[in-house]
């Protein structure tokens, strides 16, 4: 691990330097489409519990990526996250290439293709936290392959693949059953429509889980507003079926000034239904892993756009609802007020 940071962080080094000069590039017969694409994201978040008076300081993400041609029909991406709250993660690393036109065939370490919030990345993120169901239900890289389609003359893409059922960071083990996802969009006025479905039989002995996403988002220069729902089933009867929602609005207005020129506004209402991660325990049963719950998210965002790069400054206040006598497993799931710095480049 540490022989790849040092390598990947040297090139990240030689190209800054290199790149510019695309005389040299042409010199040594190399296309400058060919040159790799490096960006990267830093997320440093502040959280305090109004309910226990608990806070804490943390790297949520510092993402390196970079990927490129290397052939007229092949091309390469690789993402590792070196401090995911503390920790290194090698999150893709995967080979593209493109026979025709519109058609891609990835295989590798990928996002499994499912729920539009879930394959958002941290920098398009509206919000300091996730939505509960888009971090529950549809949050899953694993090693595989998968085909990318967009119909000719269409705005319609489908993408669809068969991965591992282990872990992610898991490539050795064998897998008696594998994770299938498919999802569908079409992008047109601003409005993207999105349905999507999953299924997975996490473990040996796992049950497998169902899952089917429908979305809608709607964009433009001012306003950002997307409605997402999951409806989520395990087999054989062994749990209740669960349920995850999200309800997200987003305005925003250009300003002038030296630090900002973009304020925005946020709301958002999400939750999730009792829901099990498809392990048994020790009498057979499933168990619910995630209590279900409401929350309200509020909040506002200073940013510093030029481009695709920016700098967003970000408050959020999270109130939690749980039913009856129901409480939070841990505090990270309870109320609480969220302060986070995040720069893209």
């Amino acid at each position: 691990m540490r022989k790849f940071i040092f390598l990947l962080l040297s090139i990240l080094s030689v190209s800054a330097i290199a790149a510019p000069d695309t005389t040299a590039v042409k010199t040594i017969g190399i296309p400058s489409s060919y040159l790799p694409q490096f960006h990267g994201t830093f997320r440093a978040m502040y959280e305090k519990s109004t309910v226990s008076g608990d806070n804490r300081f943390l790297v949520r993400n510092a993402r390196l990526m970079a990927g490129g041609k290397i052939l007229p029909i092949a091309e390469y991406f690789f993402q590792v996250d070196l401090c995911d709250r503390g920790k290194i993660k090698i999150l893709d690393a995967y080979i593209g290439v493109s026979p025709f036109k519109g058609f891609k065939v990835m295989a590798g370490q990928e996002r499994v293709p499912f729920s539009i919030g879930a394959s958002r990345a941290p920098a398009l993120y509206r919000f300091a936290n996730r939505p509960s169901m888009c971090k529950e239900f549809g949050n899953l890289r694993a090693a595989g392959v998968k085909i990318g389609y967009t119909i000719p003359k269409t705005r319609l893409y489908i993408e669809g693949g068969a991965f591992n059922g282990t872990d992610m960071t898991d490539h050795s083990g064998w897998n008696r059953s594998l994770t299938y996802s498919v999802k569908a969009n079409y992008s047109t006025g601003g409005f993207l429509p999105q349905i999507c479905f999953m299924s997975r039989k996490p473990g040996l002995e796992g049950v497998r889980i169902n899952q089917a996403d429908a979305s809608l988002t709607f964009q433009n220069s001012s306003w950002f507003i997307e409605a997402e729902y999951c409806y989520r089933t395990y087999t054989g009867n062994s749990h209740e079926p669960s349920h995850g929602y999200n309800f997200e609005i987003d305005y925003g207005f250009p300003v002038k000034s030296a630090i900002v020129n973009r304020w925005s506004f946020q709301g958002r209402f999400d939750g999730i239904t009792d829901a099990s991660n498809g392990i048994r325990n020790e009498e057979g049963l499933l168990t619910d892993t995630y209590i279900g719950h409401n929350r309200l998210t509020v909040g506002t965002t200073a940013s510093y756009i030029k481009g695709q790069l920016h700098c967003d400054f970000r408050i959020n206040y999270e109130q939690y609802f749980y039913s009856g006598s129901r409480k939070a497993k841990s505090v990270s799931d309870d109320n609480k007020l969220v302060a986070a710095l995040v720069l893209y480049f």
